[in-house]
């Protein structure tokens, strides 16, 4: 059963089941748009999943069944300060969700259904396996609003897409099918609508059944050699796979023709 997590805001909902964190935005009458203290908190959250052994993987999702995330919440961008060069994205509150995001080393799947836009794009960007529904639609409108995207996430999609699909992506403001986005390196896998929680949850109890260790490894290990994570931090997180617990239940496991029962440590 489901364990509600405080949030600190109304719009985003924390569950926490087994060992598997939930996040949901909970704005579907603003199609999931994404406010400042919806970004602040987004941090919180995720920093606390890092933070809790328990805890294996993290799913991220929109409510309502039209939305994963539409953007930034318009009616918030730069509506108090006018017109000035520093982005919206630079502003500390709305700036650490992504950061969170950045920083987690556990498996993050991303469940999209409906709009993914813009700043949920930018979210969604962070997910090591993404999941959508042959509904879903992906896009960044900025060049239809006048702003700059901000390059932490131009340089998450350049990694995910490549540059051409990038330019595609950012220069038209399109938006892109859920078979478009699979083929573009966007989504890993598109199913039905009505399938979507079983795809995702079949998907956790894979992750949740595997090596904790060897899995933050392997995404410290795909972020350095991205070039966005730290080279160092990946070789030392290899190391402790194989000075790991983990790796003698591995190998005991494999021997007696069972099942590992993995610790994480």
């Amino acid at each position: 059963m489901a364990q509600s997590v405080d949030t600190g805001a109304d719009k985003l909902i924390g569950e926490v089941e087994g060992a598997v964190g939930r996040i949901v935005f909970d704005n579907p009458e603003r199609h999931n748009a994404i406010t400042p203290d919806m970004f602040a908190a987004l941090a919180d959250v995720v920093d606390a999943y890092e933070n809790d052994p328990a805890i294996r993987v993290v799913v991220i999702t929109g409510a309502g069944g039209r939305a994963f995330a539409s953007g930034a919440d318009i009616g918030n961008l730069d509506s108090a300060r006018g017109p000035s060069r520093t982005p919206s994205s630079a502003d500390p509150q709305t700036s650490r969700g992504p950061a969170a995001l950045g920083r987690l080393t556990k498996p993050l799947i991303a469940a999209v259904d409906g709009y993914c836009l813009g700043g949920g794009l930018l979210v969604a960007l962070h997910a090591d396996l993404l999941v959508a529904t042959d509904r879903a639609q992906f896009g960044i409108p900025a060049a239809r609003l006048g702003v700059g995207y901000p390059i932490e996430g131009v340089e998450q999609l350049v990694g995910r897409v490549g540059d051409a699909n990038a330019a595609l992506i950012l220069m038209t403001g399109n938006r892109f099918n859920a078979e478009q986005a699979r083929q573009m390196g966007l989504a890993h896998s598109v199913v039905p609508a009505d399938q979507l929680d079983e795809e995702v949850q079949q998907l956790c109890e894979r992750l949740v059944a595997n090596a904790p260790l060897t899995l933050r490894a392997v995404k410290l290990s795909i972020a350095a050699a991205a070039g966005r994570g730290d080279r160092q931090a990946a070789l030392d997180a290899v190391a402790d796979c194989w000075a790991s617990e983990d790796f003698a239940e591995g190998r005991a496991a494999f021997a007696e023709h069972r099942d590992p029962r993995f610790q994480g440590n």
